[in-house]
């Protein structure tokens, strides 16, 4: 029988994260985990607020403070459910500020891993990169969005303010030199209801790719796991490409969400669903 596989992860600190690293070391050989923790802005409540330069931007800022709040109360049950841990692992662990840092990189090289898993860092570069050849299945990432219809950052947002609940969803791929452009291994998408949050649809969705992450695993450990190249480009949302995450577009899609966008699509799904390609086993 073969050897769990020796991985790494390079992934953030929310409680989905730190829930995909304790699904890891319960599963498979986590030899080591590398903490993303980017600089914060500093500053006081005020302070932050002073950024907003009109008395329009400072009252907008509050009322999304306000209605964030709100929906994010009403999910905050099931976010827990989902993402709820018994105990952290004690494993070897580092964190940068950038996911590229020699000390990173020296992390991996030293623990020699089989694979190294990602999620939710800034974007892998040289010299990074030049550990592909020396890790047996390569560099994978969990990406929240639905490859490869979206690439970049914030995808099942945009993609709900911009009408394609169709097109919410996640995907598990190896690592290549684009954004998101790698072979793809699995998509999916998780099951939504007509009266979700936004913030709801995007845990959902976290957690399935979670959970699709080890099946991707288990699978390349197997020999079985499905390698397909990405048929067009899709929708890069960055801030180059005119996508620019605020807080304020949350809000935005759960208004969205209330209008009846997700009732709709649910009552025509066979229809928004046709022009959709899924990849890979679920199992």
């Amino acid at each position: 029988m073969r050897e769990p596989l020796r991985v790494v992860v390079a992934t953030g600190e929310s409680a989905a994260q730190r829930y995909l690293v304790a699904r890891l070391a319960k599963e498979f050989d986590l030899a080591g985990v590398i903490v993303h923790a980017p600089k914060q802005p500093s500053g006081t409540l005020f302070d932050r607020i002073r950024r907003y330069a009109t008395p329009a931007r400072a009252f907008r800022y509050l009322r999304t403070q306000r209605l964030t709040a709100r929906y994010e109360a009403r999910s905050a049950a099931l976010i827990d459910a989902l993402f709820r841990i018994d105990e952290s692992p004690d494993v070897p662990a580092i964190r940068v500020e950038d996911i590229n840092a020699p000390e990173a990189v020296a992390f991996v090289r030293k623990l020699a891993p089989d694979i190294l898993c990602v999620n939710g860092t800034n974007l892998l570069r040289e010299p990074m990169f030049a550990l592909i050849p020396s890790l047996p299945f390569g560099i994978i990432n969990l990406h929240t969005g639905l490859s490869p219809y979206s690439r970049g950052g914030n995808c099942n947002l945009f993609m709900l303010l911009e009408g394609h609940p169709e097109l919410v969803g996640i995907t598990i791929h190896y690592i290549d030199r684009g954004i998101d452009s790698g072979d793809i291994i699995i998509t999916a998408r998780a099951p939504v209801e007509a009266d979700d949050t936004y913030e709801a649809v995007e845990a959902k969705n976290y957690r399935l790719g979670i959970d699709l992450m080890l099946v991707a695993l288990r699978q390349l450990a197997e020999g079985r796991a499905a390698r397909v190249k990405q048929w067009e480009e899709g929708k890069l949302f960055l801030r180059r490409t005119g996508y620019v995450y605020e807080p304020s577009l949350r809000v935005k899609a759960n208004r969205l969400i209330e209008q009846g966008l997700l009732r709709d699509y649910l009552q025509h799904r066979e229809e928004r669903d046709r022009n959709v390609r899924l990849v890979g086993e679920l199992s």
